[in-house]
């Protein structure tokens, strides 16, 4: 199930901007790309339904300077993340093209599909890295908790203010997973999720956060937010 804050808090600031050294291409798909294209660790960040905006950029350059890793981030919808006019759904045609958006270029089905084949490719782009994790900010949460089943190439996944959570999709994972939610996620299914979490796993409740905090919705103009 979805939050829902998911299509009703529009995102802060301004889509990022990259140079070209920080762009890697995989099967026709662009991966920007952040820290050490020689690093032994990498992780595959998925944006949420906005694609890269600048909080995300700025994440993902933190998460390789902390973690000394590459990340690399697919972009999914090629530039054309979801219409800001859409957000608040507050009439049928901003619904009807939201659910879409959802329905058709945001498929979990079809971005799980690219998510394993463009993995499966960056192994053989940068073949330094001896494990690759996947996290996913709200939308992207689903492609990384679906891609922590059966034989996955992740070592590790997670996910930060999910959106549609499914007891299922914990009961099937059989890797690592950590998952970090906000108030804003439906609270009936939080328990239920973590507790079909398999082992080593961590659940975590940013109580005075809101759904988006890590990602294009960031308000890095507020201290706690950082």
């Amino acid at each position: 199930m979805a939050s829902q804050a998911c299509c009703n808090i529009p995102p802060k600031g301004e889509p990022a901007v990259l140079s070209e050294d920080q762009i890697d291409q995989v099967a026709g798909i662009n991966l920007y790309v952040f820290g050490d294209r020689n690093a032994k660790r990498g992780v595959v960040l998925v944006y949420d339904i906005f694609g890269l905006y600048q909080q995300t950029k700025q994440g993902a350059a933190l998460l390789a300077k902390e973690l000394d890793c590459l990340v690399i981030i697919p972009d999914f919808f090629n530039g054309e993340g979801a219409n800001l006019e859409w957000i608040g759904m507050d009439t049928p045609e901003k619904k009807s093209k939201m659910m879409g958006f959802f329905a058709e270029k945001a498929s979990p089905e079809k971005n799980l599909a690219t998510l394993l084949s463009v993995t499966e490719e960056a192994k053989n782009l940068y073949t330094s890295i001896e494990n690759w994790a996947v996290f996913g900010l709200c939308w992207g949460g689903k492609l990384a908790a679906l891609a922590s089943t059966g034989q996955t190439p992740f070592v590790a996944s997670g996910q930060s203010h999910p959106a549609f959570l499914d007891v299922a999709d914990a009961k099937g994972m059989t890797i690592p997973h950590i998952c970090l939610v906000s108030p804003d996620e439906p609270a009936d299914i939080l328990k239920p999720y973590e507790e079909a979490l398999p082992p080593h796993s961590e659940f975590e409740l940013y109580g005075t956060m809101f759904h988006g905090w890590m990602g294009a919705r960031a308000n890095l103009e507020s201290e706690e937010n950082i």
